[in-house]
């Protein structure tokens, strides 16, 4: 007997220690942000493990929320939960029973969310970008420069695309009215401007679909956006390199998007930048009022081409493979939360 019990206290002696490790390692609870009536976003401070962080039983709300869905984002240290409706300015306790952590919870009836990539967004991926190069040598037009950490354009015509997909996190809040949408932003950081000179960027809408390539100035696979194709091989620029545009289709209707014309004709909005190393916002009501239009419209989200208007020097952006992740493009959105009868809440605008 004594020697049964000299056994079981060695393996508590071997185990305790490693037990406290695991407990020490476990990631902790640092903010919990409703997004909607019906989402909660969920950030820990370390990498959680899928089957753990989807566990419904992992959570409690009170008083009287039932979980319905958690899902743990790509970055794996977040974790959006899915709800019953929740009552705007009204205080909820969520608990993670496991670990007797807690934090309050007040749905606002005005959010902001971030699209783009890395950990300082909300909701990380469903971006692309790339540039399509101009210059003369025909042995380069079915090039495509997906990978690159930057984007530029110049006076030689090189422009570039950005468009970030916004359905899957408007589906999983359950925001589908475009009205909801009170501004929206896109922010580019500038890497680099070779003139002291204020340049003034323009962006317009996309009415083609295109992909951005996984390739750095190398030779595009199928689908990749070059100079001579939105869709390399499947669907070539009506007028390359994305010069087609016919006055009064601006991108509006669901009529303008996939057929002659390459990108709207109206420009939504400019933007001058005048030194690099800064974040430079583009804001415009047309903005907005594409941002509406993509929610109720998803399928022609093809985002925006931005150009040199006037300029005599190349300006460089960080793309999304710049390794800095605070300095990849980013959209921001400001929006209403909708009520159970699907009434709009007037916030503070």
């Amino acid at each position: 007997m004594k020697i049964a019990n000299r056994f079981l206290i060695l393996l508590s002696l071997l185990f305790c220690p490693i037990l406290v490790a695991n407990a020490a390692d476990t990631p902790k609870l640092l903010a919990a942000v409703p997004l909607s009536q019906t989402a909660i976003q969920l950030r820990f401070d370390g990498q959680l493990q899928a089957e753990v962080a989807e566990d419904l039983d992992n959570y409690l709300i009170a008083p009287d929320v039932q979980l319905e869905y958690a899902l743990l984002d790509q970055r794996l240290n977040r974790v959006l939960l899915l709800t019953t409706p929740l009552e705007v300015g009204k205080t909820y306790r969520l608990t993670l029973p496991n670990s007797q952590t807690g934090i309050t919870v007040t749905l606002s009836p005005v959010n902001e969310i971030t699209f783009g990539t890395g950990d300082s967004v909300t909701f990380s991926g469903g971006l692309q970008d790339t540039t399509l190069v101009v210059n003369k040598d025909r042995k380069t037009r079915n090039d495509n420069a997906g990978a690159e950490p930057n984007l530029f354009c110049n006076p030689t015509g090189s422009v570039f695309f950005v468009a970030f997909d916004l359905f899957d996190a408007f589906e999983d809040m359950g925001i589908r009215e475009p009205t909801q949408v009170l501004d929206a932003t896109i922010s580019l950081h500038v890497q680099q401007s070779d003139t002291d000179a204020t340049q003034t960027v323009l962006f317009r809408r996309v009415l083609l679909p295109w992909k951005e390539g996984r390739g750095t100035s190398t030779r595009a696979e199928d689908n990749e956006l070059t100079y001579n194709s939105a869709l390399h091989r499947n669907l070539p620029w009506n007028k390359s390199p994305a010069q087609a545009m016919l006055a009064g289709i601006d991108g509006d209707n669901e009529s303008d998007y996939n057929g002659s014309e390459d990108v709207a004709h109206r420009i939504d909005g400019t933007c001058e930048i005048q030194e690099a190393g800064k974040r430079y916002t583009f804001k415009s009501e047309l903005l907005t009022d594409a941002v509406r239009f993509w929610v109720a419209n998803p399928d022609y989200n093809y985002g925006y081409l931005f150009a040199l208007r006037d300029g005599t020097a190349p300006v460089v952006f960080s793309s999304k493979e710049e390794t800095d992740e605070n300095l990849r493009p980013m959209l921001t959105i400001r929006y209403q939360t909708v009520d159970r009868k699907g009434k709009i809440l007037k916030g503070n605008q």
